[in-house]
C-alpha cells in the first residue's frame, strides 16, 4: 500500500500533499496511486503546472474537466462565467460562481464512481487554479474525491507558498516528503523486479545489487532506476554488478542543470571540485562569500541524493567535474587551492587543485606558490612540492624567480627524475655564474651534478663555491658538497695530516653540524680519516655501519650511504653492508628511486664479485645500468666498467669485455680511484688475453697514478700482484717476487682476499719444495676470506703442485673442488684453463711414456712437460695447462733437452712422435 488508508474511500483523508526535489519519484507516486485508483474503478484526472503556463487561468481546471473521460456536460458551461465580466443576475461578483459550478460537476462525477485529482508540479498552477484547488481541498471530507497534490522543492521560484500554507492546516491532509531511497527500500523495490530472474535467493540477489546501486546513486530515484535496469540488462551476458558509464553522467549533468535557482549549476561544480574537503563555509568562500547560495547547493544537491556528508558523492562528483561545457573549472581549481590553503590542509591536496589548473593565476602568484612548496619540501611531501614547483617555474616572469623555482625543484626530484635533473642543469649553471644562486643553492647543484654525470660543470663550480661569501648556515651545505664530489671521484673527502689527533673546533659550525640535518657529516670528515689514518679498522667499520643504520631512502639523501660505502672499502670491508642493502632495497615500496637502486646494485655487484659471486655480480651492474646510463654515472664510470670487465673475463666473455673497453669513458673518470679501478680492470683483461705488455704498462699506470694521490690501498687495489703475476709470465721471478713480498708488508693485520692471492704467485715464484706449504696456506687465508674465485685459481695451482710431487689423490681431490667452485662462480675463464688441463691426474696418465726407454730418465713433472710439448702445445699453453708458471716450463725443457740430447722442440717432436700412438689410443 503506497499510502497507508488513501485507497479506502470511506476513510476521512482525502488529500495527499507529496514533496520532494525535481527527480525525487513524485510523478512516479503520482501515477502509482493513479494506477491503484484506477483498479479500484475510481476516475483519475491529471493536471500539471508549467512555468510558462502559469499566467493562463484555469489552465489546470481546464485539464481536469476536459478530459476524455469526462462526458456529462461540456466544460464551457463550467468556465462561462469564470472570467471578469458584469455581475450575476444574483450580484455575485464575476467568477465567483466558478468554483462552486466546477465543484459540483466534480460531485456529479464522484456520485457514479470515486474521483483522484492529481495535480504535479504544484508550483507552476495559475492563481485561478489554486484558487479553486484551495476551494475543493475544504470540501473533500465526506466526498468519493481525492485529492493529491506535488510540489516540486528547491526551485527559484515557486506561486505556491500560501496555498501550501493553507492546505497543509486542513486536519485530513497527508503530507509526504520524499527522499532519496534508502538500500532497504531499494532493496525492496530491486526484489520485485527481479523476481522472474533465475539465480540466487530474491532477498540475498536484491540486498546485494541494492547496497551497490544506492553506493553509487545516492538513492536517487532516477539513477537507481537506471544502473538497475542496466545491470538487469546485462546481468543475461554476464554482467556481475552495477556500473556507471556515460549515460549515468549525462543523467547527473541533467539534473543539476535543471535546478532553477541561479547559482547552484556552478556551485554544484565547485562543490564537486573540493571533494571530501566541501562544507558550507568553503563552498561559500569559493563562491565569492555567498553563504547563502551555498546552503542551497549543498540542499539540492542532498535533495537529488548526491550528497555523502557535506561532500559530493564520488561518482556524481567525477561526472560534475569532467563535465566538457565546464568551462571555468581552472578558476575554481584556482581558488579550491587557495582556500585549502588557507585553512591549513595538507599541501599534497593543495598541490593536486594547481595541478589541475595547469597555471598559475589569480588568487595565485608565484611567490605565493614557491612558498607553498617550500612547506611541502619542508614536510617531506616532494611529489606535492615537485608539482608546484614546475608550475611555479612556468609562471615564473624573472630570472630570480625562475632560478628559486628551479632549484627547489631540484631538491624535491634529483633522486627520482633523472632526465628533469638534465632539464634543469643548463639553466641552473648559468644562474650560478651569474650569481642569482646563493651558496647554499650551489652546492646543492655541485651534489646534483655530481650525482648525476656532469662532473666538468660541477668542478667549473667548485671553484667560485669555496671563495663564495656564505652564511654560517651555509657552511654545512659547501662542506658536504665538496667531500661528496671527492668521494664520487674516489678521492678521500678529507685527509688527516700525521701529527697528535685532536678533537674538531667546537665553533658554531660544528655545533649546527652536530645537532642539524647533516650531525653524520663530522664523522665523514672528521672521525673517519682520523680511524683510518690511526689504521683502526674496526672502529672505521662501526662509524660506516652507524651511517648506515641512520639511512632512510625516503627521507635520506645518498650522500651518508656514499661516504660509508667509501669507509668501508678503504678497509676492505665492503660485505659488512650486504644485509643493509637489502634492508634499503626493501624500503622503496614499489616507487624505487632511479638514482637509489642504481647506487644500491652497484654496490651489491662489487660485494658479489668480492665473494666469487660472478653472475650475481653480473646482473645486478645490469640494474644499475638499466637505472641509470653510462652517461649518468659521470666520474664513477669508470669503476663501474671496470667491475664489468673484470666480472667478463673471470666469466670466459673476453669478446664482451672488450667491447666494454672500447666504450668511451670520460676524462673525469681518471682523476682518482675510479680511474685506478678501470685501468687495473683493462690490465686484467690484457692479461687473461696474453698481451704481457699492455697489462704491465696498465698495472704501472695504477702504481703511478696512486703515487700521484698520495695513498695506497694494497687490500682494495692490489696491483703490486697483478704486477707480479705478469712478471712471472714473462719470465721474471726475481721481480715478482720483491713486488710480491713488498704487498705482503703493506697489508693489513686483518686477513684479506688480496693476502691470499700474494701468497699463491708468492708459492709459484719460489722454489718447488716450499710450493705446497704456500699455496695450502693461501688457500686457507681465501677460504677465511671469502673469495671463492680466488680460492678456485689457488686450489688449482695447488692441485698441479699435488701432481708434480706425485702426490695423485690429493691432486685429485683438489682439482674436483676447484672445478666445483669454478662451477658455483660461474669462472668461465677458470673453467676453460680447467678444461685445457683436462684430468690430470688419470691412472694412466704417463705410464706409455714412462714405458719408453729413453723418456724413463725424465721426472713425473718432466714427463707432463714433454708429452705436451711433443704434441705441439707452446709454452704458455703447457704453463696454463698444467697451472704452473711458464718460467717452470722453460726450465723444464731445459733438463728435457740435456737428459734426451736434443737442441730443439722440432728434435724432440720428431724423435718421440711415435710414442704418443700407445697413450693417444688409451686417452
Amino acid at each position: 500500500m503506497l499510502v497507508p488508508g488513501f485507497d479506502t474511500w470511506r476513510e476521512e483523508s482525502g488529500l495527499i500533499f507529496v514533496r520532494g526535489a525535481r527527480y525525487a519519484g513524485k510523478t512516479t507516486l503520482l501515477n502509482a496511486l493513479g494506477e491503484r485508483a484506477a483498479e479500484s474503478g475510481a476516475l483519475v484526472l491529471w493536471a500539471t503546472g508549467w512555468p510558462g503556463e502559469h499566467g493562463l487561468p484555469h489552465g489546470v481546471v481546464r485539464q481536469f474537466l476536459e478530459t476524455p473521460e469526462e462526458t456529462h456536460g461540456h466544460p464551457d458551461e463550467v468556465f462561462a462565467h469564470a472570467g471578469p465580466g458584469p455581475q450575476d443576475a444574483d450580484g455575485t461578483p464575476p467568477g465567483a460562481a466558478f468554483p462552486e459550478r466546477a465543484y459540483r460537476r466534480l460531485l456529479d462525477l464522484a456520485g457514479r464512481r470515486p474521483v483522484l485529482l492529481a495535480v504535479d508540479d504544484l508550483n507552476y498552477v495559475d492563481a485561478p487554479s489554486q484558487h479553486f484547488l484551495r476551494y475543493l481541498a475544504r470540501r473533500l471530507k465526506g466526498t468519493r474525491i481525492r485529492l493529491v497534490l506535488a510540489e516540486r522543492t528547491g526551485q527559484a521560484v515557486s506561486y505556491c507558498e500560501d496555498f501550501r500554507t493553507d492546505v497543509m492546516r486542513l486536519p485530513y491532509t497527508r503530507t509526504v516528503r520524499l527522499r532519496p531511497l534508502t538500500a532497504d527500500q531499494l532493496t525492496a523495490w530491486i526484489g520485485e523486479q527481479i523476481r522472474a530472474v533465475p539465480g540466487p535467493p530474491v532477498r540475498t540477489a536484491a540486498r546485494r545489487i541494492a547496497v551497490a546501486v544506492h553506493e553509487l546513486s545516492g538513492g536517487n530515484v532516477q539513477l537507481a532506476g537506471l544502473l538497475t535496469a542496466k545491470y538487469l540488462a546485462a546481468a543475461g551476458r554476464g554482467g556481475t554488478a552495477p556500473a556507471v558509464d556515460a549515460e549515468f553522467r549525462e543523467t547527473v549533468r541533467a539534473m543539476v542543470d535543471d535546478i532553477d535557482v541561479p547559482g547552484v549549476s556552478r556551485g554544484a561544480r565547485a562543490a564537486a571540485v573540493l571533494g571530501r574537503f566541501c562544507s558550507a563555509r568553503r563552498l561559500g568562500r569559493l563562491l565569492q562569500g555567498d553563504t547563502v547560495l551555498a546552503d542551497r547547493v549543498l540542499r539540492a544537491l542532498d535533495d537529488l541524493g548526491m550528497l555523502r556528508g557535506p561532500q559530493v558523492r564520488q561518482h556524481a562528483a567525477r561526472a560534475l567535474v569532467e563535465d566538457p561545457d565546464f568551462a571555468e573549472l581552472p578558476d575554481v581549481h584556482l581558488a579550491a587551492a587557495r582556500v585549502l590553503f588557507e585553512d591549513g590542509v595538507p599541501v599534497e591536496h593543495v598541490a593536486r587543485h594547481l595541478r589541475a589548473a595547469g597555471r598559475i593565476g589569480r588568487p595565485w602568484d608565484p611567490p605565493l606558490v614557491l612558498e607553498v612548496a617550500h612547506r611541502a619540501l619542508e614536510e617531506g611531501r616532494t611529489e606535492a612540492a615537485g608539482t608546484l614547483l614546475r608550475l611555479a617555474r612556468t609562471a615564473a616572469g624573472t630570472e630570480e624567480d625562475r632560478a628559486r623555482a628551479e632549484i627547489l625543484l631540484l631538491r624535491s626530484e634529483w633522486l627520482a627524475d633523472p632526465p628533469l635533473v638534465a632539464s634543469l642543469v643548463p639553466s641552473l649553471t648559468a644562474a650560478a655564474r651569474n650569481n642569482v644562486l646563493p651558496a647554499a643553492d650551489i652546492a646543492f647543484l655541485v651534489r646534483a651534478l655530481t650525482v648525476h654525470g656532469f662532473p666538468d660543470r660541477a668542478e667549473e663550480l667548485l671553484p667560485a663555491l669555496r671563495t663564495a661569501d656564505r652564511k654560517p648556515q651555509e657552511e654545512a651545505e659547501v662542506l658536504l658538497a665538496e667531500a661528496l664530489h671527492g668521494v664520487w671521484q674516489g678521492v678521500p673527502p678529507h685527509r688527516v695530516p700525521p701529527g697528535p689527533h685532536r678533537p674538531p673546533a667546537r665553533d658554531d659550525t660544528s655545533r649546527r653540524l652536530l645537532t642539524g640535518p647533516y650531525a653524520w657529516l663530522p664523522t665523514v670528515l672528521h672521525r673517519i680519516p682520523r680511524l683510518l689514518h690511526a689504521g683502526d679498522r674496526q672502529g672505521v667499520v662501526f662509524a660506516a655501519e652507524q651511517l648506515l643504520e641512520g639511512i632512510r631512502v625516503k627521507s635520506s639523501g645518498v650522500e651518508p650511504f656514499l661516504f660509508a660505502c667509501w669507509a668501508l672499502e678503504a678497509v676492505n670491508a665492503l660485505p659488512q653492508a650486504r644485509k643493509r642493502c637489502l634492508e634499503l632495497a626493501g624500503e622503496f615500496d614499489g616507487r624505487p628511486s632511479p638514482v637509489w637502486t642504481s647506487l644500491l646494485a652497484a654496490v651489491q655487484a662489487r660485494i658479489a664479485f668480492a665473494s666469487g659471486d660472478l653472475d650475481g655480480a653480473h646482473r645486478r651492474l645490469g640494474q644499475a645500468l638499466a637505472h641509470k646510463s653510462w652517461q649518468e654515472w659521470g666520474a664513477k664510470a669508470g669503476a663501474l666498467a671496470g667491475l664489468l670487465v673484470e666480472v667478463l673475463t673471470e666469466r670466459g666473455r673476453h669478446e664482451e669485455a672488450a667491447d666494454v673497453l672500447d666504450r668511451p669513458v670520460p676524462p673525469a673518470a681518471f682523476r682518482g680511484l675510479n680511474g685506478v679501478r678501470y685501468v687495473r680492470a683493462r690490465g686484467r683483461h690484457h692479461l687473461a688475453a696474453g698481451r704481457l705488455h699492455a697489462a704491465v704498462a696498465d698495472f704501472e699506470n695504477c702504481r703511478d697514478t696512486l703515487a700521484v694521490l698520495d695513498t695506497d690501498l694494497p687490500a682494495v687495489v692490489p696491483w703490486r700482484c697483478d704486477l707480479a703475476e705478469a712478471y712471472l709470465r714473462m719470465g721474471d721471478t726475481a721481480g715478482a717476487r720483491h713486488l710480491l713480498e713488498e704487498q705482503l708488508g703493506e697489508l693489513p693485520a686483518e686477513e684479506t682476499a688480496a693476502e691470499g692471492v700474494a701468497l699463491r704467485l708468492l708459492a709459484a715464484a719460489g722454489p718447488a719444495e716450499r710450493r705446497i706449504p704456500g699455496l695450502k696456506l693461501s688457500a686457507e687465508k681465501l677460504e677465511r676470506a671469502g673469495s671463492r674465485l680466488q680460492l678456485a685459481y689457488t686450489l688449482a695451482e695447488l692441485a698441479s703442485a699435488y701432481r708434480e710431487a706425485a702426490r695423485l689423490s690429493l691432486a685429485r681431490t683438489t682439482i674436483k673442488r676447484a672445478q666445483r667452485l669454478a662451477q658455483q662462480c660461474d669462472a668461465g675463464r677458470l673453467g676453460q684453463l680447467l678444461a685445457l688441463h683436462g684430468s690430470p691426474v688419470a691412472p694412466h696418465d704417463d705410464v706409455p711414456l714412462a714405458d719408453h726407454t729413453e723418456l724413463a730418465k725424465l721426472s713425473s713433472a718432466e714427463r707432463r712437460v714433454a708429452l705436451l710439448a711433443i704434441r705441439g702445445h707452446t709454452n704458455r699453453e703447457i704453463s696454463t695447462r698444467l697451472f704452473i708458471t711458464p718460467s717452470t716450463v722453460e726450465q723444464h725443457l731445459t733438463r728435457i733437452y740435456r737428459k734426451l740430447r736434443v737442441r730443439h722442440r722440432e728434435d724432440l717432436e720428431d724423435r718421440f712422435s711415435s710414442a704418443l700412438v700407445g697413450l693417444d689410443a688409451l686417452t
